[in-house]
């Protein structure tokens, strides 16, 4: 198959990539940077998502196109780009471009409980972009990952990694439990999907058995390294009120 993987250098977009080469389909990624084109074993095409907003930004790079995987996301609004554009906007263009190219089979990734509460710009634009794809007629699958976690350092994982080498952990509190997924099965997942015959018209969240803290994650990343536990610090809350806001402000500067 020839399939087109929106976000392709991003945790999981470029997990899927490398999965999807390994079998032995032709894939196309789409990447915001002309640096993504290097040392990579398939097509890369630039194009930023936060100026793709029409269909017709997509329908060149559709040509022979089997099936479309979008991965496509940002955590919050920035300089460069905006929750909007890239959930909402440029989400709605590629799938109708989908429809108008022929192009049956979507995957598309969302997160977990945008369906049910939509507190943020980040979910909810997340969520618009769902129901503009379940108002097309296509063999559409949407995924809402919980917290996803792998071997490369990148989002969550660089975190609780990075988290995992300090010898004192700041504790924060009132934060709740998480179901965090494997990588892997995120990726197993959508090769499933993309399989001839497979279920589509369907909305499902992706997480792990176990509910657990982010000490516990942390704590779990140290034993994997053959560390003794951390020394926990539990933060007040104003002390973690301002580290939340000095990370949104650093988010803000891009």
């Amino acid at each position: 198959m020839r399939i087109l993987v929106a976000g392709a250098t991003g945790l999981i977009g470029a997990s899927i990539c490398a999965r999807l080469v390994s079998e032995g389909h032709e894939v196309v990624g789409i990447a915001r940077s002309p640096r993504a084109n290097a040392a990579r074993d398939y097509q890369t095409l630039v194009l930023d998502m936060a100026a793709a907003l029409r269909p017709e930004d997509w329908l060149p790079h559709l040509t022979g196109v089997d099936a479309v995987v979008n991965c496509a996301g940002v955590l919050q609004d920035s300089p460069r780009e905006k929750t909007g554009q890239v959930h909402r906007d440029a989400a709605a263009a590629l799938f109708l471009a989908c429809a108008r190219a022929g192009v049956a089979k979507v995957i598309h990734f969302s997160a977990m409980g945008v369906d049910r509460a939509q507190p943020s710009s980040f979910s909810g634009t997340k969520y618009a972009g769902d129901q503009a794809l379940m108002a097309l007629d296509l063999d559409w699958v949407i995924l809402r990952p919980s917290v996803v976690l792998g071997r490369p350092v990148f989002g969550a994982s660089a975190l609780f990694r990075g988290l995992a080498s300090l010898p004192i952990l700041p504790s924060m509190p009132d934060t709740g439990r998480l179901q965090v997924v494997q990588l892997e099965d995120v990726v197993s997942t959508v090769l499933f999907f993309l399989a001839p015959g497979s279920p589509s018209r369907m909305a499902l969240e992706l997480a792990g058995p176990e509910q657990l803290t982010m000490d516990e994650i942390v704590g779990t990343f140290r034993r994997w390294l053959g560390w003794a536990p951390a020394t926990r610090v539990v933060l007040r809350g104003w002390g973690a009120r301002i580290l939340y806001r000095l990370g949104d402000f650093a988010a803000m500067l891009g």
